[in-house]
């Protein structure tokens, strides 16, 4: 488990430009609750860590992901109860006027971003019935089947302090462990999308029940803090985590960082490396985590990821509740969560093909002493 002390730097002077996401639309999964994950959710472009890439223009780092077990993030690619998507955009400026250039006023790369304003979707006479075998639940629209939630059956005893950081621990278990004087964040990738992976995709109808599922394995009287990326499927799913907790407000945020390029130093160089094979994004990003290299296209993921940890996750979003939920993107969550698990975790996507599933991340427990924990999680049966 990784212990490390709040001590919040300051903000650097960077620029954000949004990007994609991750997604596999997958619906259907085998009666026996094996599933079927293709990673996808690369997408945003973060503040850069430091202005060391200055000859790259941001370009779209979306592509093509994979969803669950299937990579490639792409509408035709199977997902499951658990799966991923991407896209991306970039923009510049620069117009002549004769006079010396200005030099623009310093990014904040934790700044509030834009909430998509696109109403949320009404699963109107959907249903979810326990299966007969006693696993899961099945989702239905009328007389039209739309997907598996399996239970976790993982009844393995979580120790707080000795935490299995090889594995994802049911987020149910952490919050049920968590002390009076602690604060929790978890960080999720948002639940199953239809084909679409653009920022206005909206969860499918297993995803909606998905996520309240997991609202209520977290259920309490206290009420959350809900930040999301820039996408409506990530607003959607804590909308619906929120359902499940039995909250009657919902009081949220989007943040352009949890976009999903957080990781990334030059979109030009991560491109080199995806269009290596169909699926050279996830390749190169989980070699990358595991084994370092890839210096032209990312950054180091030890200081990156403890910068968004103690700067972001600690020093803001714990400071807005005792407990907060985050929804972002699989792209990002995938190192953020190797590193969580300082390496032990297997998403090592490059030897095996294990990508993260929905619903899956990380858990940052916030100490009265300023300490910080981190471990992998699930929401669902699954982490991969």
């Amino acid at each position: 488990m990784k212990l490390s002390h709040l001590a919040l730097s300051s903000v650097f002077a960077l620029a954000l430009v949004a990007c994609g996401d991750d997604g596999s639309s997958g619906t259907n999964v085998p009666a026996d609750g094996s599933t079927q994950v293709a990673p996808g959710d690369s997408s945003a472009t973060p503040a850069p860590l430091a202005p060391t890439d200055t000859t790259a223009a941001p370009a779209d780092t979306g592509s093509t992901l994979p969803s669950e077990q299937n990579p490639v993030d792409n509408p035709e690619q199977p997902g499951g109860e658990n799966a991923t998507g991407g896209e991306g955009s970039g923009e510049g400026a620069g117009e002549g006027t004769g006079e010396p250039a200005t030099p623009a006023e310093p990014t904040d790369p934790y700044a509030v971003g834009t909430d998509i304003d696109e109403p949320s979707f009404v699963p109107e006479g959907c249903v979810s019935t326990p299966l007969e075998s006693g696993k899961g639940e099945g989702v239905t629209c009328g007389e039209e089947f739309k997907g598996y939630i399996y239970y976790d059956t993982d009844t393995s005893a979580y120790d707080p302090a000795n935490p299995d950081l090889s594995k994802f621990t049911s987020i149910d278990k952490v919050f049920k462990a968590l002390k009076e004087d602690e604060k929790v964040v978890f960080v999720l990738r948002h639940a199953e999308r239809n084909s679409s992976s653009g920022k206005t995709s909206h969860l499918t109808e297993a995803g909606i029940f998905q996520a309240q599922s997991v609202g209520k394995k977290i259920a309490s009287e206290e009420p959350a803090y809900y930040a999301h990326s820039e996408y409506v499927r990530t607003r959607e799913t804590l909308e619906n985590i929120a359902v499940g907790r039995g909250e009657t407000g919902f009081t949220h945020e989007a943040f352009g960082v949890l976009n999903g390029d957080w990781f990334i130093k030059s979109n030009d160089a991560y491109d080199v490396y995806k269009s290596k094979t169909t699926d050279g994004n996830y390749v190169s990003t989980t070699d990358w985590a595991y084994n370092g290299g890839y210096e032209d296209a990312f950054y180091d993921l030890d200081t990156r990821a403890k910068q968004f940890i103690d700067e972001f996750l600690v020093g803001i979003i714990s400071n807005k509740a005792r407990i907060s939920i985050v929804a972002t993107h699989d792209q990002f969550l995938v190192p953020l969560t190797v590193y969580a698990s300082d390496r032990k975790i297997n998403l090592r996507y490059f030897e095996d093909t294990n990508w993260i599933t929905y619903l899956a991340g990380i858990a940052v427990i916030v100490g009265s002493d300023g300490s910080v924990k981190t471990l992998p999680i699930k929401g669902l049966n699954s982490g991969i």
